[in-house]
């Protein structure tokens, strides 16, 4: 036997044992003094887009069910059994109003020193920040968001969502104090995971986040990208199902003969994405201009109360659902709803968001192009019969997307994810390319997209 021969078998047993143990913890010491070694690695990097995925797909099934309940008891405070508008439903401004309140009260009280809002944030942190976010707007916009839009605000739910997927993987990467590069890539992953999670469309999430936020498609990017997108989906996938966005019955694929129509459609759809440009930034820059004597705190109330009598009018202002996107397709709408949601719907995006409520643009301009498509094809019927005016809302909707951000690809591949059919492309991605070029023959026009204003020399950033 080893060792002494004096030594009892029990010794001997606890002496072998107690060296094992030695040896497992000189080698687990050795692997935790290695793990700071690791973390600039590209394996750390794709976890880390592992984490951020999962954790935004969580976040959006939250987020989704809010805004599911909200749409239910705004249903049942607008209509009753026979569809007769309640009594009720003239309160509605106030319930607008108590959410901007909300929102105004945790800007001033937790978040006092949290600033930055919208994709402007996250272009800022990648190109001037060396890609640090504060991890408190991860809090901030999710948080200010269900305030603004479960009480009838009228600005998108994408925003917000963007800026948490972005600030999130921003704080994880600070965390482990990865480099400025790596951060950067942690930043449009968690955008894509957010656009891929809420519109179950995780290519679409990809392709913004490389249209919208980097500007350039790099194969080290691209994996994490890819990794965020894909598991934010399938979180949300497993917990909200699998559904298409959009239940409306689809349009047939359209002739050859068609394509004419729809070229005028996109660049008809260009100019609806002029006039929304141009009359938020009008209307955004009024209402700051009007609400700046007022206490911060008092700012988003007002707003809401503004953007809640305009619901009252036009119930297609709320940003709780798609439904009216799905009513405009299917031509469950009247020309008269929908040129009204054209012409106010901006309105309503910039009083939200000009007086501190939260929220994007991403959705409400969805819903402006559709409704002008259902409109362009009804009069297009009139003239030309066997017209569908389904498919020109479906089309006309991503067409002032990618007016409006620039963003053509995204534009059409997202519409083609959230109805589920990609053999509409051809018309989508056609229209949504006559569309942009209307935008950029119109010098001096700011789009919502930070990176195409980068890269176009003398127009505000």
């Amino acid at each position: 036997m080893d060792g002494d021969p004096k030594e009892s078998f029990g010794d001997l047993y606890i002496r072998r044992n107690v060296l094992a143990i030695k040896r497992t913890l000189g080698s687990g010491v050795a692997f935790m003094a290695r793990i700071p070694l690791y973390r600039h690695t590209d394996y750390a990097l794709l976890l880390i887009a592992c984490v951020v995925g999962i954790a935004i797909g969580g976040c959006i099934v939250i987020f989704h069910l809010v805004m599911i309940y909200a749409e239910h008891l705004f249903n049942i405070m607008f209509h009753s059994a026979d569809r007769v508008i309640h009594f009720g439903s003239y309160l509605f401004p106030l319930v607008t109003a108590l959410g901007g309140l909300g929102v105004g009260l945790i800007s001033r009280t937790l978040f006092r020193n949290v600033h930055g809002e919208g994709l402007g944030t996250l272009i800022h942190a990648i190109n001037a920040g060396q890609g640090k976010i504060d991890w408190r707007n991860s809090i901030k916009s999710i948080v200010t968001a269900a305030f603004s839009i479960a009480s009838g605000g009228g600005a998108g739910r994408e925003g917000p969502t963007v800026l948490l997927g972005s600030s999130l993987g921003s704080a994880l990467g600070q965390m482990f104090q990865l480099r400025p590069d790596k951060l950067r890539i942690l930043c449009a992953a968690g955008a894509a995971a957010a656009i891929s999670g809420i519109f179950n469309a995780p290519l679409a999430g990809v392709i913004f986040a490389l249209e919208a936020v980097t500007g350039e498609l790099r194969l080290r990017s691209f994996i994490p990208l890819v990794i965020s997108s894909v598991l934010a989906t399938a979180v949300a996938r497993i917990f909200l199902g699998n559904t298409p966005l959009l239940h409306a019955v689809l349009p047939a694929a359209p002739a050859l003969s068609d394509y004419v129509f729809l070229a005028i459609a996109g660049m008809a759809s260009g100019l609806v994405a002029v006039y929304y440009l141009r009359i938020f930034n009008r209307t955004h820059s009024v209402v700051e201009r009007l609400l700046q004597r007022l206490p911060s705190v008092w700012r988003p109330a007002f707003g809401g109360l503004v953007a809640g009598g305009l619901v009252i009018v036009l119930p297609t202002m709320l940003e709780t659902s798609y439904t009216p996107i799905n009513q405009a397709i299917s031509g469950n709408t009247t020309l008269l709803i929908a040129l009204a949601t054209v012409l106010l719907k901006p309105v309503s995006n910039a009083i939200t968001l000009g007086s501190g409520g939260a929220g994007g643009t991403f959705a409400p301009a969805l819903k402006t192009g559709a409704m002008f498509g259902f409109g362009f094809g009804v009069l297009l019927s009139s003239v030309v019969p066997g017209t569908q005016p389904g498919l020109f809302a479906l089309v006309c909707a991503g067409a002032v997307l990618a007016g409006t951000w620039k963003i053509p690809l995204t534009a059409a591949i997202l519409l083609c994810e959230i109805i589920n059919n990609y053999e509409i492309i051809l018309p989508l991605l056609f229209s949504a390319v006559f569309a942009v070029f209307v935008v950029e023959r119109i010098s001096g026009l700011s789009t919502f997209n930070p990176v195409e204003e980068r890269n176009q020399p003398g127009r505000a950033e």
